[in-house]
């Protein structure tokens, strides 16, 4: 066996057995202590860096990897390598800054994904590059040229392996460009397009406010009105018009929640807040908050409606469901006016926002 060769082999035990094995869940990664610090740099650069550098180096491994060219190209296999483990090493020492109260947990949660989505890629490449060495030259060169028995229209192991590598690296360099803040945006986007449908389907409904009967699945109709054909007992009705006034009401209660998520989210992405530097768990905060208050105007249009006819505005769940809507509404807006307290402007837009909204 060359140097080359034996230097691989060398390599490829290390991957496995520092990087693959030891860290091959989430919390063992949170376990790693800092060992490094940054000058004239961050940790979202770095991270942005080493993403590029690694997606390079393994484009670069999965050609000198070609089984018609591997033995011969075992000298550019082990620097390519070589390169790409220096690279994993270093990424796996800058994670400690990530976990040091700066980044929010839906960042680094992310972040953890695909450092292990890359791992499993490395995982795979390590075995293909241990076949590899393990097949003579000659197998590997009939292989190549087409008189392997392997199906002609699969996708080679190798990059498969590469591609797993690729999109880790992708992920992580688009999670290093958007950031916390960047993140948060995209996140709240979809809550305000989410919001926006609700309201699209209240305001159809009160073109024709009409709800089910108190037994839409006819099962307390006898057999006789079956027979003769009688639907008149689940036939829509008119709403009660308590029913309409609560709608009408949560009408405008949604248009003015859909107005905040999409004003606080054309504020991060004009950059505002990076000036403001909010703090990761007041960001973690308004992520479990524009989440909450989707999911709570969810509870409060379907239980409205499926009420019908004995629909009560003071029933106890009802209050119960408004209560809880409006208690993350509140928070919400109170962080965003924290955030806000240095900026006139957008300070008294929130407070005008806030006072109609409760009024």
């Amino acid at each position: 066996m060359s140097d080359s060769a034996a230097n691989i082999k060398i390599l490829i035990a290390t991957l496995q057995t520092d990087f693959v094995q030891n860290f091959d869940y989430y919390e063992k990664l949170h376990g790693l202590k800092p060992k490094i610090k940054l000058q004239d740099s961050n940790p979202i650069a770095e991270l942005k860096k080493l993403s590029q550098i690694l997606k390079a180096h393994s484009t670069k491994i999965g050609i000198v990897s070609h089984p018609d060219k591997f033995h011969n190209n075992l000298d550019a296999a082990f620097k390519e390598l070589q390169l790409f483990a220096n690279a994993v090493f270093f990424l796996i020492s800058l994670l400690p800054l990530f976990y040091q109260g700066q980044f929010t947990q839906y960042f680094t949660s992310l972040l953890d994904a695909n450092i292990l989505g890359l791992l499993n890629g490395i995982s795979g490449l390590c075995d293909d590059l241990s076949q590899l060495l393990a097949t003579p030259f000659d197998k590997l060169a009939s292989d190549a040229s087409g008189d392997s028995t392997e199906d002609s229209n699969s996708t080679p192991a190798r990059l498969i392996s590469i591609g797993k590598i690729w999109a880790a690296c992708d992920s992580m360099l688009e999670l290093a460009t958007m950031g916390n803040l960047g993140l948060l945006n995209q996140k709240i986007q979809v809550s305000a397009k989410l919001v926006g449908d609700t309201l699209s389907e209240v305001e159809e409904w009160l073109l024709e406010p009409r709800v089910e009967s108190d037994d839409p699945f006819g099962l307390d109709s006898d057999s006789d009105n079956d027979e003769s054909g009688s639907t008149s007992e689940t036939e829509p009705q008119e709403a009660p018009k308590e029913m309409i006034q609560f709608v009408q009401d949560w009408q405008s209660k949604l248009k003015m929640i859909r107005l905040l998520l999409q004003s606080f989210s054309k504020s991060i992405a004009s950059n505002d807040y990076k000036n403001k530097e909010p703090t990761a768990s007041q960001l973690d905060k308004l992520n479990e908050l524009h989440k909450r208050i989707v999911a709570e105007i969810d509870e409060l249009v379907s239980s409205t409606f499926m009420a019908g006819q004995d629909f009560d505005a003071e029933d106890e769940e009802i209050q119960d469901l408004k209560l809880q809507l409006n208690t993350a509404v509140r928070e919400m807006a109170i962080i965003i006016k924290a955030l806000n307290k240095d900026d006139e402007k957008k300070g008294k837009w929130i407070q005008v926002w806030y006072n109609k909204y409760f009024s």
